[in-house]
């Protein structure tokens, strides 16, 4: 479970970032509730029906499914691969909204911004990770990170699919990694989560937990950048390659455009 960072640690981009991303946890834990509840009513609707209506000549043992697809038109792990989709999507937005604005703040310190900031684009990330590990001097992502963006891009553009059993192995290392796979914590279990394990095992398929979790590792990697770009933001301290962001001769970095500096 995430522990925020007291907002006199931290600039204010932080605080920024952290209100949107309770909304998310909002999100996922009141919708897995609420949508838990409806999805057994609807199926109880649907046996009901089904006891009401049944003719042996006509019906057999799946009318009860059948009713139930009619009546809800998706199913529950269908509609929790759905909640679980959404949420790390905009959890792993979230984060790289946050370090793009962490940066200008820093570089606003020093005379400079962004120059993206005033158009609709946005950086890419070996140019963000280029930028934090040389201007800050932190990586933005760190293995468990790109394990994140590993299945968040899976989710983006194969809807969950993986095509090859390497596709699996790759998924189940990353799950293994991340340490989302293990019996929940008393604060998790707190939360009262439906675990609605999925019916189709292949694939990205993730439960609500194992969701939360995600958020969790996301958060703690927001915490660290937001610890590191402190000092540069409140606390006086500079580097060369802010030094010469001052003076307006900012230092050549393979990768980096100099374009992306408005100075």
């Amino acid at each position: 479970m995430v522990t925020y960072i007291p907002s006199h640690d931290v600039s204010a981009e932080y605080s920024m970032w952290r209100m949107p991303e309770e909304e998310v946890r909002a999100f996922l834990i009141a919708t897995n509730h609420g949508m838990s509840e409806w999805l057994d009513a609807q199926w109880a609707a649907a046996d009901a029906r089904a006891v009401a209506i049944f003719d042996p000549e006509q019906h057999d043992e799946g009318l009860v499914a059948e009713l139930f697809q009619e009546a809800v038109g998706v199913w529950p792990d269908e509609y929790f691969w759905q909640l679980s989709s959404a949420v790390i999507k905009d959890a792993c937005a979230l984060y790289e909204v946050f370090l793009d604005a962490m940066a200008n703040a820093v570089l606003r310190r020093f005379g400079a911004s962004l120059s993206s900031r005033g158009t609709e684009n946005s950086w890419k990330w070996p140019e963000c990770e280029l930028f934090y590990r040389h201007y800050i001097g932190i990586d933005v992502a760190p293995p468990d990170i790109r394990a994140v963006l590993w299945i968040r891009n899976k989710l983006t553009h194969l809807r969950g699919d993986l095509r090859t059993p390497a596709g699996e192995s790759e998924f189940q290392a990353y799950v293994t990694r991340l340490g989302i796979d293990a019996p929940a914590t008393p604060d998790e279990a707190a939360l009262g989560l439906v675990t609605d394990a999925p019916y189709m095992t292949r694939g990205v398929r993730l439960t609500q937990l194992h969701t939360l979790r995600i958020l969790d590792v996301i958060a703690d990697q927001v915490g660290a950048v937001a610890k590191a770009a402190f000092p540069f933001d409140y606390g006086g301290k500079t580097n060369p390659y802010l030094l010469a962001v001052r003076a307006k001769a900012p230092l050549p970095l393979k990768g980096f455009p100099a374009g992306r500096l408005q100075l």
